[in-house]
């Protein structure tokens, strides 16, 4: 049975090691809160000090952070993974971060006889806590079956998409993608309500037809046409992991047009301090400019 470890267990996290406890591994747990490793030890996972000391007792460590800083102190800064690992160790980045991150990361690591590989995901909270996640691998494909029971443990679907880094550039180039569509769909139900038609009505034809899209079917339902933001998946990271996209572009000298207005419109949200509401709060925005409540189908 390996021993896995795993560092950040928030909201993602914490549901990806429960399916690992569910699964039977020996798991070790670190994070900087409290609360979720208290919650994690009464299910039997053990609780350790540091990330150094999480590797140390591992075979297989999964860290799932939100942004490059927090990865790159938790894998190589003092008292981090590379302190504690042992020469054939596996890490396994499930965080969203860029890829340039990624790769310095994973030449530090195989200095060390370190195997990393960076696997970001797709499914949001109920897909962690059903353990339906997608996982997007980069990094050698020898490494990725040999863990590949740890994220069956996690997810039903794992693609290996190419070198290392590259599991982070499919996951920012997909949440681009769902962050434009989410404006597009947002800007859409304002302007149909605002003409008179009712959402629902909006919502059936759209979702037969070619304006359909997951964040139309998967996101909106329980956000924009409840009127609700709980979160689901925070403002906050959404606008981070299009910043990824955004200067990943940069670096490669790619226009991204519609990306620079997705990442205004964020960036508006965030500032009105909404960063941590779901990320469908941008619906608000385009509701207040309208007049119209997209919810109950009228004007204001």
């Amino acid at each position: 049975m390996k021993k896995i470890g795993f560092v950040g267990v928030g909201t993602m996290g914490k549901s990806m090691a429960r399916n690992l406890l569910k699964a039977g591994f020996y798991l070790t747990v670190y994070d900087k809160v409290a609360a979720p490793l208290r919650e994690l030890e009464a299910e039997g996972a053990h609780v350790a000090a540091s990330a150094k000391e999480v590797a140390a007792a591992s075979e297989v460590v999964i860290t799932c952070l939100p942004d490059s800083p927090f990865v790159e102190e938790a894998v190589a800064g003092p008292g981090g993974l590379l302190e504690g690992t042992r020469p054939g160790t596996v890490i396994i980045d499930a965080s969203s971060i860029l890829p340039a991150t990624t790769q310095k990361l994973a030449k530090l690591a195989a200095e060390k006889g370190v195997k990393m590989i960076d696997s970001p995901m797709s499914g949001g909270p109920a897909g962690a806590a059903s353990g339906t996640l997608t996982f997007m691998v980069g990094g050698e494909e020898a490494t990725l079956n040999e863990v590949r029971p740890v994220l069956e443990a996690m997810g039903k679907r794992i693609f290996h998409v190419g070198g290392s880094g590259m599991g982070q550039v499919v996951k920012i180039c997909n949440n681009l993608m769902l962050g434009i569509n989410l404006v597009g769909a947002a800007e859409g139900l304002a302007l149909g309500v605002k003409a008179g038609v009712k959402a629902e009505v909006l919502r059936e034809v759209i979702s037969a037809s070619s304006g359909q899209s997951q964040v139309f079917e998967k996101y909106m339902p329980t956000t924009v046409f409840q009127n609700q933001y709980k979160p689901g998946f925070m403002l906050d990271l959404m606008a981070k992991d299009i910043g990824l996209a955004m200067a990943t572009a940069r670096q490669l000298g790619v226009p991204l047009l519609e990306g620079a207005i997705a990442t205004q419109v964020f960036e508006l949200l965030r500032a009105m301090g909404k960063g941590r509401e779901d990320f469908t709060i941008i619906a608000t925005f385009y509701e207040q400019a309208a007049g119209v409540n997209i919810a109950r189908g009228e004007r204001k």
